[in-house]
């Protein structure tokens, strides 16, 4: 286990969405990879295994999906500056004018450091760890499921799927 304190993984996360959030602007007027897309990638990664840590500490599955989206905001960041491969071919985004795409992150990583205040904060209204969902849905092993057949076959009366009888 690690020395490091709840508040001290807490200042880190914080911190590092702001910086990442700062690169975000940076890389949305100066399209271009650099110290700005290196500072993006450290700090995505840093608030990814923040989330992991205090998952960890708190015994919340609720941190686990802000980390994942860190993951997946570092893949698609790369793809807008890298380009997209299209039926063989690399499409870029235009340089010349301002990367939307950034824009956007930056207003995400900044709504998500609100919501990252707000869940260290709120109270849960539950005692012990919190678990991911899992699905209501159920069905009992032996339970019936539907099947739709393709118009060749039928069902007989006793339950056997069968070719359909068709008379040219």
């Amino acid at each position: 286990m690690s020395d490091l304190t709840e508040n001290e993984v807490l200042d880190r996360l914080k911190s590092s969405l702001k910086e990442a959030g700062q690169a975000a602007v940076t890389l949305s007027l100066l399209t271009r990879i650099g110290p700005a897309y290196t500072k993006l990638r450290e700090h995505l990664l840093l608030v990814e295994g923040c989330c992991r840590q205090i998952a960890a500490m708190r015994d919340d599955a609720r941190w686990y999906p802000l980390g994942m989206l860190m993951a997946e905001a570092h893949k698609r960041s790369g793809n807008w500056l890298r380009g997209f491969k299209f039926q063989g071919k690399r499409i870029y985004i235009n340089g010349q004018s301002r990367n939307q795409n950034f824009t956007l992150l930056a207003q995400n990583l900044a709504f998500m450091l609100v919501g990252v205040e707000k869940l260290q904060h709120d109270k849960t209204g539950v005692r012990g760890p919190i678990l991911p969902d899992v699905g209501t849905e159920h069905r009992a092993v032996g339970a019936p499921v539907p099947v739709s057949l393709p118009d060749h076959l039928k069902v007989s009366a006793g339950g056997v799927i069968l070719p359909s009888e068709t008379r040219h």
